[in-house]
């Protein structure tokens, strides 16, 4: 018995330190492909779809909720909001789109001021409009991904 302990033990003995290091090493690797790796975003990037959405509703708003549904003052147009965003261009465009919607909202705020109705006008859509472009402009090295068409995955005749 003791022998046969012998024979198994010195190959274990002198191969254990080589296949527990591989090993070690090779969990290493499985526990960092395990960790999430989250792109660098800047929150800026998250609040530009936000504000994009809100202008878009702007634009078709057919009652009040729709038109004065978000307050540009508050919320991510917050200052204390804005001061943590890093400095730079996305930062601007941003703080530009809060005080540009927030002027245009209150602007034409008698235009909806209705329970029942809005009546928007054309200018009120061409300044909303501007403030969208100048953002896809701002945005548009970021490397965000554009909205997934609505006639996507339709079949054609």
């Amino acid at each position: 018995m003791l022998v046969v302990f012998l024979v198994i033990a010195i190959p274990v003995g002198v191969a254990y330190p080589k296949v527990s290091s591989v090993a070690r090493e090779n969990w290493q690797d499985v526990q960092i492909a395990r960790e999430r790796h989250f792109v660098n975003v800047t929150a800026a990037s998250w609040i530009y779809p936000f504000l994009r959405r809100q202008a878009e509703r702007m634009q078709t708003a057919t009652v009040p909720s729709e038109w004065r549904g978000v307050s540009f003052q508050n919320g991510p147009c917050l200052p204390e909001h804005m001061e943590q965003l890093p400095s730079g261009k996305y930062t601007y465009a941003i703080e530009t789109a809060c005080n540009s919607l927030d002027t245009i909202q209150t602007t034409y705020a008698p235009d909806c001021a209705e329970t029942a109705a809005c009546d928007i006008p054309d200018q009120a859509v061409i300044e909303l409009q501007a403030v969208l472009d100048r953002l896809r402009v701002a945005f548009s090295d970021a490397n965000l991904v554009d909205r997934y068409p609505e006639n996507a995955g339709q079949l054609r005749d």
